[in-house]
């Protein structure tokens, strides 16, 4: 199963027909981190993208999240498969 195994649709589209983008919230030499403040969280396409372009630039994608946000069990099966750190904060 590949980082985009769902079919690309018209509606993932943003904007004037331009495919959506990733803006992470931090680089590291070895890292992307994206920072994210939800009561649950989901596997998305922004996270997909961004494991694919961490993947691309030998970087790793480290997710930061609430201590209280609800965490899908499809994210915790991609994030093993693809080594993403979930790091939910101690506050």
């Amino acid at each position: 199963m590949g980082l985009f195994a769902r079919p690309f649709h018209p509606s993932q589209e943003h904007g004037r027909g331009k495919p959506r983008g990733f803006l992470p919230d931090g680089v590291s030499q070895d890292a992307f981190v994206l920072v994210k403040a939800c009561s649950r969280i989901r596997l998305t396409y922004e996270i997909r993208l961004a494991t694919f372009l961490a993947r691309e630039s030998s970087r790793r994608l480290r997710l930061m999240v609430q201590a209280s946000t609800a965490i899908s069990t499809e994210l915790r099966a991609f994030a093993i498969q693809y080594g993403i750190s979930i790091e939910q904060s101690k506050t």
